[in-house]
């Protein structure tokens, strides 16, 4: 968890260095203020002249585009220098050049996009590979199997398809894909970023969805009654993927990248604390996502105890359930972080974008703690296997298993604690 740790940090403060202050930059002839100037492409650019009154104006701002009015607004559309000319009564008064380069928001979508699909496409290769790996011994011996156990290997590609499809919608609301790129603020390249984290760690479920499906494998070698409910445990891990990818469409959409239209409340510096809580509610959900791991492994011995005492298919669901609630602690944080701020009802009431950092840490603080279900995934799959040599344990071996899920409420408390005092509830 490390590199994620150390890159939300330097996203952060990449962008709090880069963040524009508003949706246009505003260029004031003055001779005192010098030649050079700087502008984002396709952002509006507002060029203003003192003149006498009565006088005819026109700029030319060497893009084989002019305007006239001593007040004018002109976006560029290509990236390079250009030389600009104020023409007052058919006289030049001045020139000057303005360097235009793709805004700093284009770059961080660009990286949520990669995010999206780089992290959620490890896992799936993965989870792929442990299923596969199980196939490839099972039709060694029956090859009759191999429909069956091509099914199971397909599951956890699921999650790659999720990581894909944000990364597509990402780049084709920011423009990166079909060409029609427009001024992008940092705000919506960190909401990318949140956008594609969310999905993207979330993916790693494919590895506990892996786990449990190659499991399912074992057991429909040996009895072919066991396909659906072996099915069952295996599709288990899919929610937390299916919870990343909702998070994620959530931030899409009500940044605008879904649409390629971007609200008011995205621009300045309400836009950045905006974009800072889609991160943080990336992380809640991403990281707790990766329950699916403990998941998977209570997942897996449910089925092979299934697959010999039918009858303890309920209790083994059971079992298989409980990593799942750090996945909904997760979920929950995201959404609350989301309602709280405006961000998801459209009625924007974050002013402060220091709060941004807030979001950051309770999205910290759920989504690592949410890793506890690995351990108590552990646990399960171990209770699972003493139910099925002695049904009377099953209540003292579920004291056992929920213990680590109090570090998962320790987490959720403290970023409740963090959300209320900071301002965010």
């Amino acid at each position: 968890m490390r590199p994620l740790l150390i890159l939300t940090s330097v996203l952060a403060v990449l962008a709090l260095l880069a963040v524009p202050a508003s949706a246009s930059t505003d260029i004031q002839i003055d001779p005192e203020m010098g030649r050079e100037f700087k502008a984002y492409l396709g952002e509006d650019v507002n060029f203003n002249a003192t003149v006498p009154e009565g006088s005819m104006v026109q700029w030319d701002f060497g893009d084989d585009s002019t305007a006239d009015g001593s007040e004018v607004t002109h976006a560029f559309q290509e990236t390079g220098t250009y030389t600009v000319t104020l023409t007052v009564d058919g006289t030049v008064q001045e020139q000057f050049t303005v360097k235009v380069t793709r805004s700093p928001g284009i770059y961080l979508a660009a990286l949520g996009a990669g995010l999206a699909i780089g992290i959620a496409g490890m896992g799936a290769g993965i989870g792929v590979g442990i299923v596969g790996a199980a196939g490839a011994g099972t039709i060694a011996e029956k090859p009759d199997k191999f429909n069956k156990c091509f099914i199971f290997q397909a599951l956890p590609q699921t999650q790659a398809i999720y990581g894909f499809l944000i990364a597509i919608l990402i780049l084709l609301g920011s423009g990166l894909l079909g060409g029609s790129e427009e001024y992008v603020p940092v705000s919506i390249g960190l909401a990318a970023v949140g956008a594609g984290l969310a999905v993207g760690v979330a993916g790693l479920s494919a590895i506990g969805q892996g786990i449990a499906a190659s499991s399912g494998i074992g057991a429909v070698a040996e009895k072919d009654e066991m396909f659906g409910k072996g099915m069952i445990f295996s599709v288990l891990p899919e929610t937390q993927a299916i919870y990343g990818l909702l998070i994620a469409i959530f931030i899409l959409t009500n940044s605008g990248i879904f649409s390629g239209s971007f609200p008011g409340f995205m621009y300045g510096k309400m836009g950045f604390g905006l974009g800072l809580v889609a991160v943080g509610a990336g992380l809640a959900v991403g990281i707790a996502g990766l329950s699916a791991i403990g998941q998977g492994i209570a997942a897996s011995s449910g089925v092979g105890v299934v697959a010999e005492k039918n009858e303890l298919f309920g209790r083994a669901m059971i079992f298989s359930v409980l990593p799942e609630t750090q996945a909904i602690y997760g979920l929950l944080v995201a959404i609350l972080l989301m309602v709280f701020t405006g961000f998801l009802m459209g009625t924007v009431e974050l002013t402060d974008n220091v709060i941004g950092f807030a979001a950051l840490g309770a999205g910290l603080a759920i989504g690592i703690a949410g890793l506890s279900a690995i351990g108590q995934g552990i646990t399960s799959g171990a209770s699972i296997g003493a139910v099925s040599r002695r049904q009377d344990v099953f209540g003292r071996c579920m004291i056992f298993s929920v213990m680590s899920e109090t570090f998962a409420i320790f987490g959720l408390l403290i970023a409740i604690f963090i959300m209320l005092y900071s301002g965010i509830m």
